[in-house]
């Protein structure tokens, strides 16, 4: 039987984020920040994070939180700040984070106003109305919430959760200060909420990478059992079940050899068609695919 020789070129590439923050607090029994040079001041009070991890998160009740951070970014650079909140009580202001001068244009800072209302109004502060951008959001106490936000130098965005809010552009920032609060404006406290996963860049996150940011980081998800659930489970299993059935009888009818080398020398071989590559690490490699000899069938 005539081989049929297939040579490709496989590119194996590790997901990995293209930015990396220039400061990051994970509130895992720490005030520290992951490199341990860096460390907020005051009352430490640790509680279960988003995931259920005891001791893994930070609360604060109408206490602050202060860090001195030389390297924030100043004037009008780029920027992003995360972080995982839940609000304790929305009857009162949540002040989250923010640094700067309480002067016009110089101060860079989070909160959501209280609300008797499903909706609140979610505030980057830069000091002065003119310099705040302001967006009305749906809110619930006790739930967990990544806020991020992003400032490129000439547009200012807010996100929740993965999601853009609002954007600016053309708003003045002129951020002078390097003492980062959390629970607290300027010199003014008044907080009731936990804090989670504090990430602050010098860059401008895209969208993108916002989304993806969340998506890598939010709580599982837990679906209760239901009729619909499991009738869904059946169906999915029938067709899994179907698909394999037919790339079983596809191999049956048309049996092949694959077969994966890395310089020259064999790594990986299965006399089937499909292959597991999740053991291989990064790099080049050179897959061959060879049909086999298949069986005749005779009848009498």
């Amino acid at each position: 039987m005539k081989k049929i020789l297939l040579t490709l070129i496989i590119v194996i590439s590790a997901d990995i984020y293209a930015q990396i923050p220039i400061q990051e607090f994970n509130f895992n029994g720490t005030l520290h920040n992951t490199e341990n040079t860096i460390s907020f001041t005051g009352t430490e009070n640790y509680v279960a994070d988003r995931m259920g991890n005891e001791k893994s998160a930070q609360r604060l009740t109408n206490k602050a939180l202060e860090a001195v951070i030389d390297n924030l970014p100043q004037n009008d650079a780029p920027r992003t700040v995360t972080i995982w909140v839940k609000m304790n009580d929305i009857s009162s202001p949540n002040y989250i984070w923010g640094y700067g001068s309480a002067y016009n244009a110089q101060y860079f800072g989070l909160l959501q106003q209280a609300t008797t209302t499903p909706n609140s109004d979610l505030s980057l502060a830069g000091w002065g109305a003119s310099n705040d951008l302001i967006v009305n959001i749906p809110l619930s106490k006790d739930k967990w919430y990544q806020y991020s936000v992003v400032f490129d130098g000439s547009i200012s965005k807010t996100y929740r959760n993965g999601e853009l809010l609002k954007y600016i552009k053309g708003m003045s920032r002129d951020t002078q200060g390097t003492i980062f609060r959390l629970g607290e404006i300027n010199t003014t406290i008044g907080i009731n909420a936990d804090f989670d996963d504090l990430k602050i860049y010098n860059v401008a996150l895209s969208d993108q990478e916002i989304s993806e940011l969340y998506n890598a980081s939010k709580q599982p998800v837990n679906v209760a059992d239901s009729k619909e659930n499991t009738v869904t489970k059946k169906e999915t299993e029938k067709t899994n079940s179907e698909t394999v059935a037919s790339i079983t009888k596809s191999t049956a009818l048309n049996p092949k050899k694959v077969e994966i080398f890395s310089q020259g020398q064999k790594v990986l071989s299965n006399n089937t068609q499909e292959i597991n590559i999740n053991q291989l690490p990064e790099g080049t490699y050179l897959l061959k695919i060879t049909n086999l000899p298949t069986k005749k069938i005779t009848s009498k």
